[in-house]
């Protein structure tokens, strides 16, 4: 039973967020369940897709592994990384949503990526602190490919993405890729990083959307970073875009993806966005504008 707390928490959280917000949440998320791909023997892209996911943000994923397939046109390979939340059934749905797609859970990460990181006792100890840390450590060691996406489940696709496609259709492009934050989110100035770790910082990175190339992520900097400048002095959530935004500077190739892939605290997405990260702060329009927008088109389909 519910508790008149959590009841009352509920209805404060409902009427500030408002009508739209509440119903989608409550009606469209879970109808994610019955979303599929018809599609799955025609070619697929061939670059991994890596989401981080727990709990509370599975459905979330879902939609935006699903918008992203219907976008692109392409299934695509899929991995997740359980941040230690997720449970039996959420793990079963996914598996039922995307039957190639594979799933690390936190305690094989853990064991593997203690081995790793025990040379890099900074990482080590961020990476036990907060989740976020498996973005940047757990990924690119485990990834298959040499080239993949990283994408948070707050992302959603209304449009072709035709850079993304460009990128991953070219093999040989060693570039790396990000949102442009709405502003300067780095934990280190750009004075910082040149000083203390002779690397001239890429402005605004904003690790939601991500296309990275492995060769990028550099563990010995990153460990150096939180060992040697104020990273570990900032808000943990954004320590793991900082070492994002550290490895591609140094890394040199690559950079920010159009402003067509928003990343903005408007009540309302540009008409012409191709994506949308729904950062914390406009995290309702996820469902009041994002899945408003894309339930039709991506639940119209029906099983032959």
């Amino acid at each position: 039973m519910i508790s008149p707390g959590k009841l009352w928490w509920q209805f404060s959280r409902d009427v500030k967020r408002g009508w739209d917000a509440t119903y989608h949440h409550r009606v469209t998320l879970p109808r994610v369940e019955d979303w599929f791909w018809p599609y799955w023997s025609e070619p697929a892209g061939t670059v991994p897709v890596h989401v981080l996911t727990g709990e509370n943000d599975w459905r979330l994923s879902a939609w935006m592994l699903a918008s992203f397939f219907h976008f692109t046109e392409r299934a695509w390979p899929i991995v997740f990384h359980d941040d230690g939340t997720l449970s039996h059934d959420a793990r079963a749905t996914l598996g039922e949503l995307f039957p190639e797609a594979e799933l690390k859970t936190r305690a094989e990460a853990d064991a593997i990526m203690g081995r790793v990181l025990r040379a890099y006792p900074f990482c080590e100890e961020y990476r036990r602190t907060h989740p976020l840390a498996l973005k940047i450590f757990d990924v690119p060691h485990t990834a298959s490919s040499d080239r993949f996406f990283l994408i948070d489940s707050d992302v959603l696709f209304f449009q072709r993405p035709a850079e993304i496609l460009a990128w991953a259709d070219a093999p040989e492009r060693a570039e790396c890729w990000f949102n442009e934050d709405v502003q300067e989110a780095a934990l280190l100035s750009a004075g910082e990083a040149r000083e203390e770790l002779d690397v001239k910082l890429w402005s605004r990175v904003n690790s939601g959307l991500c296309l990275i190339n492995r060769s990028a992520i550099d563990l010995e900097l990153c460990d150096r970073a939180l060992a040697t400048t104020s990273i570990l002095r900032g808000p943990i959530w954004r320590i793991e875009q900082t070492l994002f935004a550290l490895c591609a500077s140094r890394h040199a190739l690559g950079g920010l993806l159009p402003q067509t892939y928003e990343v903005s605290l408007k009540k309302r997405g540009h008409p012409d966005a191709i994506a949308r990260h729904y950062v914390g702060a406009v995290r309702d329009r996820f469902f009041a504008e994002g899945l408003k927008r894309l339930r039709e088109p991506l639940l119209e389909l029906e099983p032959d």
